[in-house]
């Protein structure tokens, strides 16, 4: 940062030119170099962005037979989002929507709209902390007989379901049995680099789990039900 002074015909200068900035701060008039602030993107936000980045390439190469097949699916059928409201969706939209949800799991791009099915969401649960585990806990025992998308958020210190704060998708699962209980500490350790039992013992915050359920190979899904454990709050 360096101090400038004005002459008689020139009083001041604002703004940013040329890779620096200048400004009138408690030091006087500055002039600094502008800030670029970068950000390493995580894993699973960098896999998700190659896999945006290849659909947007690859929705050109569509035949306009396909592109049309597309259009009238989004014609016939609204999208329902994690939170349970109906949104209509262009043809784009739903090519996108489906496809993204494959990708999660390396499968194949769907160049035409897959069968139609509206999935009923995942039956409510609780998210259960321990000093040793962090489950998914179903009552009564719950078959979902579908994939569950399992979704984690970082640590929130607000306790409310109702933000609808950003989770982060960590795993798919395919289950066709009765199940009670689902153990995501490994899940939790392998997203945050922390093994539970050490975060629990430091924690004062929350954690929500989020599930969606559907099918990976048709990439449509349910809405979402939501939990949140609280650790040491």
């Amino acid at each position: 940062m360096a101090r400038i002074t004005y002459s008689p015909g020139v009083t001041r200068f604002a703004g940013s030119i040329g890779g620096v900035t200048y400004q009138r701060n408690a030091f006087g008039n500055t002039i600094k170099q502008r800030s670029n602030l970068t950000k390493t993107p995580t894993a699973s936000q960098a896999g998700y962005q190659r896999n945006m980045a290849s659909l947007i390439s690859y929705w050109p190469t569509l035949s306009q037979a396909n592109k049309d097949l597309w259009n009238t699916f989004s014609t016939n059928h609204l999208h329902t989002t994690p939170w349970g409201e109906s949104k209509n969706l262009s043809g784009y939209q739903w090519f996108l929507s489906v496809n993204l949800n494959i990708l999660t799991i390396e499968g194949s791009i769907l160049s035409t709209p897959p069968t139609w099915a509206a999935w009923a969401p995942v039956q409510s649960f609780t998210l259960v902390p321990s000093v040793s585990f962090l489950k998914i806990t179903f009552s009564p025992t719950y078959n979902p007989n579908a994939h569950l998308k399992i979704y984690l958020s970082l640590p929130l210190r607000q306790s409310s379901l109702k933000l609808r704060r950003p989770l982060f998708y960590v795993y798919t699962i395919f289950i066709n049995y009765g199940v009670d209980t689902i153990d995501v500490s490994t899940l939790f350790r392998n997203f945050t680099n922390i093994t539970w039992t050490d975060f629990y013992n430091t924690a004062n915050a929350s954690i929500i789990c989020r599930l969606l359920r559907g099918d990976i190979a048709t990439g449509l899904y349910s809405s979402s039900v939501s939990a949140i454990a609280k650790i040491n709050n």
